[in-house]
């Protein structure tokens, strides 16, 4: 049986940071909570999440502004629980680098939907013998190196041999 998908909740309204993390763990979730950014960053210190729920407006560092933050920082899908629900304000959570986006209020049903949708997104799972080839390069992911191999690049015909194969 695996794990369950570890969620922090951050927004700094107790009533609402209390009640996404009580629905999401009676729905089988792990939850931490934190009510700012700062304490967002104690928490990730001391965790690793598969999701973080993140509200706009919050004193201090902004949601939107510890977005952009965390997609420099890390992978971890960010979903933006915030009471800015106009066209204007979602584009700016999504190109900051939110995953998602959900205005309030919500029904809490529609957030489980939209945070098992992003957990599905990004599940990736290892290849069997844990090697990772992308084009020119290699990542062993046990060993976290990163081995850089040549692969010919074919730009002109004249790079082809008679039979078609590079150079």
């Amino acid at each position: 049986m695996s794990e369950p998908a570890h969620i922090l909740v951050v927004d700094d309204h107790d009533e609402i940071r209390n009640s996404v993390s009580s629905y999401l763990e009676r729905n089988g979730m792990r939850t931490s909570v934190a009510e700012s950014a700062a304490e967002m960053d104690a928490q990730r210190a001391r965790h690793s999440f598969d999701l973080i729920v993140l509200d706009v407006m919050m004193p201090g560092e902004d949601g939107l502004t510890a977005c952009k933050r965390l997609r420099q920082e890390c992978g971890t899908p960010v979903l933006m629980l915030t009471a800015l629900g106009e066209d204007d304000d979602r584009i700016e959570g999504l190109e900051g680098g939110a995953d998602d986006y959900l205005s309030k209020p919500f029904n809490p049903r529609e957030l489980l939907a939209r945070i098992r949708a992003i957990m599905r997104r990004s599940e990736k799972s290892p290849p069997q013998d844990g090697v990772v080839t992308l084009t020119r390069r290699i990542c062993k992911l046990a060993s976290c190196s990163l081995i850089k191999r040549p692969v010919p690049r074919i730009s002109t015909p004249r790079m082809l041999r008679a039979d078609g194969s590079g150079w």
